[in-house]
């Protein structure tokens, strides 16, 4: 069963438009949407928006229900100044960029010495690479975290440490961290809502979010198709 993991309504209600049936099932907090999409089975749960809700999310979906791989979908602010609205990034990999346990001996960056950068499935990323999109497609490194990026200072502060990130968004890391954790292979779809180098860019998140969401829920689709289970 592939799970299949978005924070927010829109992003969510656009991968259950693509479903053929599913039923719905709760636990607690959690709506569980077990159903198929390419003749798959698959369950699509909403995790809620940052880090700690999503982890939750995929923590308990991994306890109840016999998860082989898992897609999380949504969109992201992209951190490239030649990027445009719209344009899909996936992950090759990704980490948190406010976790800060240099005290440590932990690393703010990416490189093999930061324990907390976690590496999409390969096999995942080469589906992708073989559908043959007309659309914008980036593949690269993704941060996360707890915040809404939209102040120079807080462009800054990630660049510092992550300058090869390509979008930053609130939930990637901590799905990615699980499902290392579980040896389930992952991978992050993010359509690019805003682009936080431009000015009032959280106007442009509210007015791109539903359309991001759609086209990150057709690459997940596709994607889908490809998976052998």
């Amino acid at each position: 069963m592939i799970a299949i993991v978005g924070a927010m309504d829109e992003e969510v209600k656009a991968i259950l438009d693509e479903l053929d049936d599913y039923k719905t099932e709760t636990f607690g907090p959690l709506v569980f949407h077990l159903g198929h999409l390419s003749d798959k089975s698959v369950l699509v749960i909403q995790s809620g928006v940052g880090l700690s809700m999503a982890a939750m999310s995929l923590s308990v979906s991994i306890s109840r229900y016999p998860i082989t791989h898992v897609i999380n979908i949504g969109t992201a602010g992209g951190l490239l100044e030649h990027q445009q609205v719209l344009d899909l990034v996936i992950s090759d990999k990704i980490t948190y960029h406010d976790y800060d346990i240099t005290a440590f001996g932990n690393p703010r960056n990416f490189s093999e010495q930061n324990k907390t950068v976690f590496y999409s499935d390969q096999t995942l990323i080469d589906h992708v690479l073989a559908l043959n999109m007309t659309d914008r497609i980036w593949i690269g490194p993704i941060v996360s975290g707890n915040q809404f990026i939209s102040s120079q200072n807080q462009i800054d502060e990630i660049r510092s440490h992550y300058p090869e990130a390509m979008c930053v968004e609130m939930e990637g890391a901590s799905i990615a961290h699980v499902a290392t954790l579980f040896k389930i292979p992952f991978i992050i779809i993010r359509s690019l809502s805003d682009i936080v180098l431009h000015h009032d860019n959280h106007m442009t998140f509210e007015d791109y979010l539903i359309k991001a969401s759609q086209r990150s829920a057709k690459l997940c689709k596709d994607l889908v198709d490809r998976i052998q289970l």
